[in-house]
């Protein structure tokens, strides 16, 4: 009777101990989304609340996660450098008497932040946007677009998808139709003759292919902000 006992007990344990292992290791599922989404994690450069950048963390490989996180930095490096040189020349302008007079003139500002488009499939697209004033009627930004490779830590450019001319030509045609049809959003077309889509334009990925973001001033007004031209991955493949 004993024996029967000790045998229950055992089998029960063994249960037990079979089910703890099953929540604790990682399902296919899990094992999936880690090699093909990333987390990102949001970064203050230097203490600067307004120096913010992001990180991605929790990738398989390593070597690719320091790769993507390096080319990250040394963008926030670069808007850290711009900020300085910034607030150098506008102290150094502190002094002029236009300053007593329109004191807004003086005034400046700097802001980097970040977006994330796209994250699945094993890639990442990240838009940073780094904003400044320096006087004047209001601001201005530029933003930069990153694509990664979650697996190889590849930093993409658009040329990795428009891989030829005819395809750069091809979405070029798309773009400039698509801006004919919205003429409350985009420049008039005489304006726009000589637009091309090159391998500087910004780009993210989305799911039914890719979209464009340009700066301000380069296709729309300042009030437009951004604007972002969706383009399925029909017209270019």
């Amino acid at each position: 009777m004993k024996n029967i006992k000790w045998s229950k007990l055992i089998i029960c344990w063994l249960m037990m101990f079979a089910l703890f292992i099953s929540f604790s290791l990682p399902s296919n599922d899990a094992y999936a989304a880690s090699s093909t989404k990333a987390k990102v994690i949001t970064k203050t450069y230097k203490s600067k609340q307004f120096l913010k950048y992001p990180q991605v963390s929790g990738l398989k490989s390593t070597s690719a996660q320091k790769k993507i996180n390096s080319v990250l930095v040394k963008h926030i490096q670069r808007s850290y450098k711009s900020y300085n040189q910034l607030k150098k020349d506008m102290e150094e302008f502190q002094g002029d008497p236009l300053c007593k007079e329109y004191p807004y003139a003086c005034q400046y500002d700097y802001t980097t932040s970040y977006k994330v488009k796209y994250n699945k499939n094993g890639k990442v697209s990240i838009l940073i946007f780094d904003w400044m004033y320096a006087g004047g009627a209001h601001g201005s930004g530029l933003v930069t677009s990153y694509n990664f490779n979650l697996k190889t830590g590849k930093h993409y450019t658009l040329s990795d998808t428009l891989t030829s001319k005819a395809k750069y030509t091809k979405v070029t045609k798309y773009v400039k139709s698509y801006m004919s049809k919205h003429p409350d959003i985009f420049f008039e077309s005489y304006l726009l003759d000589d637009f091309k889509v090159d391998k500087n334009t910004q780009f993210y990925y989305t799911d039914k292919g890719i979209a464009l973001i340009f700066q301000e001033y380069e296709v729309a007004p300042y009030a437009v902000g951004n604007p972002v031209i969706h383009v399925p991955s029909t017209v270019y493949k």
